[in-house]
């Protein structure tokens, strides 16, 4: 199987690299595995059979160290990984470059944050009641970043406010989700020993691995059900 790869260095945090790539490669692609590190996507058939795009984000001294690789299925690997070498490079560079050029742009970005309550191997979901566009879909609890407010603030604020309960915010988990407009959801996990009320949303649901994929997600949080179910798996089993 011939792979090739390009590496370039990001001036903005790993997560948000991170959204950047999912963000570009998602309108060509088949995204199909998420994390904070590293995100894979399968490309349509033609021209390559098989071809798997591996984007590797490492934080390092002077910023976020990006890997871009292409791996595909071809029946002579040799002779097939001289004869597009060039163009797969060239691809995979133009895909470094705009990652960069993205991700360097949302460094200052609005953020809204969202919160990973977890337990029992079960995490928290809510259902919207309103707009209209998106009443009955579901999403995890938070909210915008004010001014002046830090990501850890907002966690407890947007929980009193939505859920009426006292969280504690533990570390962002994943990746970054650009938004429609450039703003970026960005998970944290949190504890809580209360018990959630939906105050401004239509129904709360816990669910478990197997139910993560029952309801209908927003958009944004739908991308991010491999690293919920990641949590709820750990929780589930203790590690």
């Amino acid at each position: 199987m011939p792979a090739l790869r390009t590496t370039v260095t990001v001036d903005a945090p790993a997560r948000t690299v991170a959204g950047a790539v999912i963000e570009l490669v998602s309108e060509r692609a088949h995204v199909v595995s998420v994390s904070s590190e590293q995100i894979i996507a399968v490309l349509p058939g033609k021209p390559f059979r098989g071809a798997r795009l591996t984007s590797t984000c490492a934080a390092s001294g002077v910023g976020t160290s990006l890997t871009c690789s292409l791996s595909w299925l071809s029946p002579n690997a040799f002779v097939d990984g001289i004869a597009v070498r060039r163009p797969v490079l060239s691809l995979l560079d133009s895909l470094a470059s705009g990652v960069r050029q993205r991700a360097e742009e949302l460094t200052g970005a609005t953020v809204v944050v969202g919160t990973a309550i977890v337990r029992d191997g079960r995490i928290l979901a809510q259902q919207r009641a309103f707009p209209a566009e998106v009443a009955g879909m579901w999403e995890l609890p938070g909210g915008r970043v004010e001014p002046g407010e830090s990501d850890s603030a907002a966690v407890r604020r947007e929980c009193q406010e939505e859920l009426g309960i006292e969280v504690s915010p533990g570390d962002a988990i994943g990746p970054d989700v650009v938004l429609p407009g450039g703003k970026l959801l960005r998970i944290y996990c949190a504890t809580t020993e209360a018990d959630p009320v939906a105050v401004e949303h239509k129904a709360l649901r816990w669910l478990n691995r197997e139910e993560l994929e029952d309801v209908e997600w927003l958009p944004a949080d739908r991308i991010l059900v491999p690293v919920f179910r990641a949590l709820v798996e750990e929780s589930a089993t203790g590690t």
